[in-house]
């Protein structure tokens, strides 16, 4: 005999069958919520008629009512081992917090780690760049883990917009509603330009959002993973925890942030592998700069004529000597952070004027 569905509590047998319908292709076309009733009849369908031994058993019921919880939850559920902690320059390292100011008055900050430190260091920059009258600014959030709290999020957002600037609603289980706003003021107006990969995601999420949304800063790079919440790990078991969303940010005019992510504004098609490589070049180096640098070619030109030499010849000459010798590796190309440069230049060249922030 079969074990009958009853063994198992009802929520667990409707998650089960609304897993069934999810995965089932072209021939899922039932909706739910079910009935009681037709949860019943479905289950004792698959427990008697399944060919598969392995999927009619309460324990498998119950495994595929948590797997369908956890995806409905959405991005960043899951169960995990080991204790909660912070994240720290340690743990992600050597993609840590960085800036630096790039030819035009460009302020470049990689913003690393959203732990307790970054707003300490993301301030004295931005007088910094206040002091050279400096117009825009690039937030790099590609080497940002999504880990972190909304709080230090809000807490970096409100280093750039206007204090009392709506950031975002916070959204718990009870469907109450939390409205977020800038405590502080920006040190300066910038024109804000963000660069986000295939691993942004979390509350480094939301502030991009909230910069695009309210101080219409541009996004460049990749969609973003999803998974703007806050999240609390609970205890299940020794050293197992489950990694669950309890606070999730909405934003008006971004529907389904949580779960679908962040679409950017200009999408540059980087991979993730040629992207982390420049990454990881450039705070080996301790600058960004040099994967701006263009090499230029060897053109023949009129002062060559004049001193009877071939730039693009000698060039050519040179190539061929160097043949099957060891040669450096190549810098890596960045190309969100070369298309968000090549677009402030563009700007510039077109009206030279900053955005006034109300």
């Amino acid at each position: 005999m079969h074990p009958k569905p009853s063994s198992v509590s009802t929520a667990a047998l409707v998650a089960l069958v609304s897993l069934l319908f999810q995965t089932g292709g072209a021939h899922a076309t039932a909706s739910l919520p079910l009935s009681e009733e037709e949860t019943d009849k479905a289950l004792e369908a698959i427990w008697m008629k399944a060919p598969a031994p392995g999927e009619r058993s309460p324990e498998s019921a119950k495994n595929a009512a948590l797997e369908a919880y956890l995806k409905r939850l959405g991005p960043g559920t899951a169960i995990v081992n080991g204790p909660p902690k912070e994240p720290s320059e340690t743990d992600f390292a050597p993609l840590k917090f960085h800036s630096e100011v790039l030819p035009g008055n460009t302020g470049y900050i990689r913003l690393g780690a959203l732990n307790t430190e970054v707003t300490g260091r993301l301030e004295p920059f931005l007088r910094d760049l206040n002091q050279i009258n400096a117009r825009n600014l690039i937030l790099d959030l590609r080497a940002t883990p999504p880990q972190g709290t909304l709080e230090t999020a809000a807490a970096v957002a409100s280093c750039l917009l206007p204090k009392g600037t709506p950031l975002f609603t916070l959204r718990t289980s009870s469907r109450t509603e939390e409205f977020v706003v800038t405590k502080t003021g920006p040190e300066a107006n910038f024109r804000i330009l963000v660069l986000t990969g295939t691993r942004t995601g979390g509350p480094a999420e939301a502030i991009a959002a909230a910069l695009k949304a309210h101080g219409d800063a541009m996004i460049i790079g990749a969609r973003t993973l999803g998974g703007a919440a806050d999240f609390e790990l609970v205890p299940i078991g020794k050293q197992r925890f489950l990694r669950m969303p309890v606070k999730e940010v909405v934003i008006p005019s971004m529907p389904g942030l949580f779960e679908k992510g962040l679409v950017p504004d200009i999408a540059t098609g980087a991979s993730g592998e040629a992207t982390d490589a420049a990454l990881e070049r450039a705070a080996q180096d301790g600058r960004v700069l040099h994967l701006l640098v263009e090499t230029e070619r060897q053109r023949l030109n009129e002062a060559a004529l004049v001193a009877g030499k071939n730039p693009e010849t000698e060039a050519w000459i040179q190539r061929q000597l160097q043949k099957g010798k060891s040669q450096p590796d190549p810098l890596p190309k960045d190309q969100s952070l070369r298309m968000a440069v090549d677009f402030l230049d563009a700007w510039e060249s077109l009206n030279g004027k900053i955005r006034v922030l109300q």
